[in-house]
């Protein structure tokens, strides 16, 4: 059924006139160019935008006439105004990509010129800059090509006079290009001189980006647990940590208000930093942009320093053991840092502690708000009564926890205005951000400091590449307390109640969360193992994408070229002599191929040649320059029955050099070209 649909579907395109064939595959590249926005823009204006489309085809096919000039301005002023109430400017990089979707789309509702042709082609090639705002990703570089391909393509064939080649020679015309351009683009990229820093910043968007914010309520981190975009990957430089040690720290929340976490607007940069009481750890984090300040890395953080070369990244550890960066990132870094793998509820292990720490951690971390809760306050209370140790207290909150029936579910039941009291004694279901929340406002109830923190735990360990890949579904929260002599000391009561979570990962305690669960797949293993090694490669292709033809840099450069010469301080003119010679290479190398190269045969020449061939064996060459009518009339006089021959060389004559030929004319000689080949060839002197 394919094998016969397409031939007439090309049959079709061919038998199109010239124009109008032209027009669909503008209309074509244009679409092409635009999908990728649909998941950026606005629902009403991708639903405007193909109706525009949808318009421009059934005029181009129905040979209907283009609107009026008042239609077309009041539908420019009605999308360009929903534009602006929209995004409430018409500038920036969202609202930007939605005026120039709107500009490509109605220009090709007006267009009555190849000019017009030309003008959309150069607003879509804008629009493929555009795409690399939202998307530098190694599928989204194959797909650019591709689309630039075809626009090279669309503007070869809107740029051919009188004669022009097949539909589908036209639309190969661009890859045939672009191929040829691509070693010289690599030389280009490789060898041009690298700046320090880029020419201009990423200007910011209004789209909402997935992943931790400076507040916590119920059911945000539960939110993140469907999610599988990555959030960082990791390096160890050193023995990886055993699961239970990932804690990958972000934000600390010390001030609830009954209902909501939220931090502390003033994180201070520490002076002094708490010597290390257990092992260190170095990490290479590779991060993925989030549009927020805060960096990750294993709980605890002493150090960070800044790997990305050649773009200086200021960070610093706050006085929460906080990571921050000067800036909001909004664009993949990579840094490294140095941890301190803290022991969580470590009974001796004691280390200097500040009057101030101790003052700060009273004052900030025992707050409750009036009026919420009695009922948990005054079963803390009573627990508090029974012992004055810290430690041992937590261990009976820790207890309760893992002795009642609590569970761990990623769809909790609503709960009412004094949400902990619900949750400790009514529903006992939550997610990690309901343990959390509920041990620190009990800690505090004892008149013990503690405070929410709010990252990622666990992560999984790719077996192509070995990079460590933590995704939001794997966004975390925990609880910290205050115990003298000590500081801060972790506890995670989730895992009092759901163990699997912390030792291996999120998807031991939702093994169906994934699609394999709505498609009936949950039981077949070999699905289940394909789907990760397919996954796993993947992701080793867009972190070596990603370290390799992303981040390559000035001093990746002259590595490189260091490694090819072998001199070593390379400077920036001895890398633009380089990339001249290696340019001027690959132009005389292309030079000599296409000046080698015979021209192509097409399908109407192929039966001419054919045809040729057969006189030849019969005795009856070609001469040299003799036209196809000419050599007619030769024949016509040296043999019996030329009928055929004439109608043959005639019909090959108009197609030739006539305005073009369909699929029928085509179709006509071959059938001609049968009955010549099967001509008993008879001289007149016979």
């Amino acid at each position: 059924m394919m094998a016969a649909s397409t031939p007439s579907f090309m049959h079709r395109l061919n038998d199109l006139p010239r124009d109008k064939c032209d027009t669909l595959l503008l209309v074509f590249s244009c679409v092409l160019v635009l999908l990728p926005f649909a998941e950026h823009n606005p629902l009403w204006l991708n639903l405007s935008a193909a109706l525009v489309v949808a318009w421009r085809v059934w005029i181009t096919l129905q040979g209907q006439a283009q609107p009026a000039k008042w239609l077309l301005t009041l539908i420019t002023a009605v999308l360009v105004g929903g534009v602006y109430l929209h995004f409430h400017t018409w500038l920036g990089k969202d609202a930007g990509i939605a005026f120039l979707v709107i500009l490509a789309c109605l220009k090709m509702l007006e267009m009555h010129a190849r000019r017009d042709g030309m003008a959309v082609v150069f607003v879509c090639y804008f629009l493929l800059i555009g795409q690399l705002l939202y998307s530098q990703s190694l599928l989204s570089a194959i797909y650019l090509l591709v689309c630039i391909s075809v626009l090279v393509s669309t503007q070869l064939a809107l740029q051919y006079q009188q004669m022009a080649p097949r539909f589908l020679t036209r639309f190969f015309s661009g890859f045939k290009v672009i191929g040829l351009a691509i070693p010289l683009a690599l030389i280009f990229f490789l060898l041009f001189p690298r700046i320090q820093s880029p020419l201009w910043g990423k200007p910011g968007g209004s789209n909402a980006t997935t992943g931790l914010s400076d507040s916590m309520e119920m059911g945000n981190v539960a939110d993140l647990a469907l999610s599988d975009q990555i959030a960082f990957r990791v390096k160890f430089n050193g023995i990886k940590p055993a699961p239970s040690q990932l804690y990958w720290r972000a934000v600390v929340l010390d001030k609830f208000d009954g209902r909501r976490w939220t931090t502390d607007a003033k994180s201070a940069p520490t002076v002094d930093s708490a010597p290390a009481t257990g092992a260190l750890l170095s990490q290479e984090i590779i991060m993925e942009p989030h549009d927020q300040t805060w960096l990750f890395g294993l709980d605890r953080p002493i150090e960070v320093t800044n790997s990305t070369a050649g773009n200086e990244l200021r960070s610093f550890v706050t006085q929460h053991g906080e990571m921050r960066a000067g800036a909001p990132i909004q664009e993949r870094i990579r840094y490294t840092i140095t941890s301190d793998l803290i022991v969580p509820l470590a009974k001796n292990n004691p280390r200097p502690v500040s009057k101030l720490e101790r003052l700060e951690a009273q004052e900030k971390s025992l707050p409750l708000p009036i009026g919420f809760n009695p009922m948990t306050l005054n079963w803390a209370q009573q627990l508090r009564q029974a012992s004055n140790n810290p430690i041992e207290l937590t261990n009976r909150v820790l207890s309760f926890f893992h002795e009642q029936p609590f569970r761990y579910t990623l769809s909790p039941p609503p709960l009412g205005v004094n949400q902990i009291d619900d949750f400790m004694f009514g529903t006992q279901a939550g997610f990690c951000e309901h343990y959390a929340s509920a041990f620190v406002v009990i800690m505090r109830a004892m008149h013990i400091p503690a405070r929410v923190v709010t990252g990622y735990q666990g992560g999984e360990t790719n077996s192509v590449d070995g990079l460590l890949t933590v995704r939001q579904a794997d966004a975390h929260a925990w609880a910290e307390i205050w115990i003298d002599q000590q500081g801060w000391i972790r506890v995670d009561p989730t895992a009092a109640v759901a163990p699997s979570r912390v030792e291996r990962g999120i998807a031991s305690s939702f093994p169906n969360r994934g699609i394999g669960n709505f498609l009936g797949l949950e039981r077949q293993n070999w699905i289940t193992n394909l789907g990760q090694q397919l996954r796993s490669r993947w992701d080793a292709v867009n972190s070596a994408w990603n370290l390799w033809a992303l981040n390559y840099n000035l001093d990746k450069q002259k590595n490189l070229l260091s490694s090819i010469t072998g001199i070593q301080n390379l400077q920036a003119a001895d890398i633009g002599v380089a990339m001249m010679i290696a340019a001027s290479f690959v132009v005389a190398i292309l030079s000599l191929l296409l000046l080698n190269k015979k021209e192509p045969v097409s399908d109407l020449d192929k039966l001419y040649l054919r045809f040729c061939k057969r006189m030849e064996n019969q005795g009856y060459p070609r001469l040299p320059n003799e036209g196809a009518l000419d050599y007619a009339q030769r024949l016509s006089k040296a043999l019996h029955h030329s009928q055929e021959i004439n109608t043959f060389l005639a019909l090959y004559s108009r197609c030739k050099y006539g305005k073009g030929y369909n699929s029928e004319q085509y179709q006509s000689l071959k059938n001609l070209l049968r009955l010549c080949m099967q001509l008993n060839i008879v001289p007149v002197s016979s």
